[in-house]
């Protein structure tokens, strides 16, 4: 935050120079098609390039059609930022995702007049980008950004249906030459199609399958970054693990027969009706102000925690992991999972709030949620040779996943767990609500 301040104050400096040399040219890249419910990732590239040492813009697009989540998977071409022998991304994840949760104060003009003081940048529809270069080459002259590449990839989810701009925009590009100031605006649109017109419901139904779980969304580009719940594994801040997940169902039910559906959307996880209709009575989930619950939408780690501070009713933490801001709305829900030992975040003391909670780590923190209730688990290892995929399962989420499943918690199925993909709206209530149910008997 402190260099995005400096930076703006260099940008002050130069507001009263009028020549633009230079020059920098981005080009905005959106999915061919999304359907609501889905999370896609959105590229900023950089197709040419004079060099530049800073860089701030807004990424604008209509809140009510897609949201701004926080980073995506990073292209091999992303754009690097020279400090001393060393490189990093220009634009950071997690930078981006400081931005994407900050509630911008109402008198800042930079927003488009979007601010309001009470929302997220992420919720306006307004996210600000910045940076610049501070390391100098043995010469004491200022390095530049040079080359082409993407400068950064961005992960949206489709809340609903219609056309919306994806724009980057109030772009201003300089060198260290107070003349050297220039302008790079880029705009792409994206049609988002309503969810009906997904067909997993009837494809199960053909199959014969029920259950659900690993029904999540598909996407051009579904990732989740690898985070893990422990302190012992290692975690690299831009390493991310790429995982494309099949349209089929994960978490089956014979307990109970669905209820009638409390949402309007709910249709193509019957499996999930109950649970999530439990849930939502007891108001530890919420659906959309359009009646909907988007179930096959997946879910941030920070959410799912939420979710479950909420079912447990956690007492109030004291303290948080380094990336969650005291003002996020979820930072009261992650502390107090902290106090608890629910969650222990990463051996850098981060917690990657903004991430997609991959479904392994989800199962590590649904042990740690009937540890602290004072249930004992069976972490017998032996119970996950039975799933075709188990040699997917990393090692730290390995007791997780196996106490999840000899607890009956998770099913899995066609004989897989598929624990490194995404964990949907859907999945969540299932195992949170069976968590309940563990913890009430």
């Amino acid at each position: 935050m402190k260099k995005i301040l400096a930076a703006a104050l260099v940008m002050g400096l130069f507001s009263a120079v009028n020549v633009y040399a230079g020059s920098t040219e981005l080009k905005v890249v959106v999915p061919s098609s999304v359907t609501q419910g889905e999370t896609f990732d959105v590229d900023i590239d950089v197709v040419s390039n004079t060099g530049f040492t800073s860089f701030d813009g807004l990424i604008e697009y209509d809140p009510t059609v897609v949201r701004l989540t926080g980073p995506g998977e990073s292209a091999a071409d992303r754009l690097k930022y020279p400090v001393g022998e060393y490189e990093n991304f220009f634009l950071t994840n997690s930078f981006i995702s400081s931005m994407v949760t900050q509630v911008p104060p109402e008198s800042d003009s930079f927003y488009d007049g979007r601010a309001n003081g009470k929302d997220t940048a992420a919720a306006i529809g307004a996210v600000k980008l910045a940076n610049y270069v501070d390391s100098a080459d043995s010469n004491n002259k200022l390095l530049r950004v040079e080359g082409t590449g993407t400068l950064c990839t961005l992960r949206f989810e489709a809340i609903g249906s219609g056309k919306t701009a994806i724009e980057v925009k109030n772009t201003l590009f300089s060198t260290v030459n107070p003349s050297d100031r220039w302008h790079s605006d880029a705009s792409s649109s994206i049609e988002v199609a309503a969810s009906e017109n997904k067909t997993e419901a009837t494809t199960a139904a053909a199959s014969g399958r029920s259950g659900g779980g690993g029904g999540g969304s598909s996407s051009s580009k579904v990732s989740s970054e690898k985070t893990t719940e422990t302190t012992t594994a290692a975690a690299e801040e831009e390493t991310q693990a790429v995982q494309t997940v099949e349209e089929e169902t994960i978490e089956p039910t014979t307990a109970q027969a669905p209820a009638a559906p409390a949402f309007s959307d709910l249709s193509g996880v019957s499996w999930a009706v109950p649970y999530i209709n439990d849930l939502s009575a007891k108001g530890i989930v919420n659906g959309y102000s359009d009646g909907t619950f988007k179930p096959n939408a997946n879910v941030k780690r920070c959410d799912f925690v939420v979710m479950l501070a909420k079912a447990l009713d956690l007492p109030d933490g004291t303290d948080n992991f380094s990336d969650v801001a005291s003002g996020a709305y979820y930072a009261k829900a992650v502390s107090a999972a902290k106090a608890a030992k629910i969650v222990n975040g990463n051996t850098d003391g981060t917690f990657k709030p903004d991430s997609l909670i991959t479904r392994q780590d989800m199962m590590v923190i649904a042990k740690g949620a009937l540890e602290y209730a004072g249930l004992t688990v069976n972490t017998d290892e032996s119970v996950l040779n039975g799933f075709t995929d188990s040699a997917q399962i990393s090692a730290y989420a390995k007791p997780g996943a196996s106490a999840m499943v000899n607890a009956g918690i998770v099913n899995g199925s066609n004989g897989k767990i598929d624990p490194k993909g995404n964990t949907t709206r859907a999945q969540a209530a299932v195992i949170i609500s069976k968590i309940c149910e563990q913890i009430s008997k």
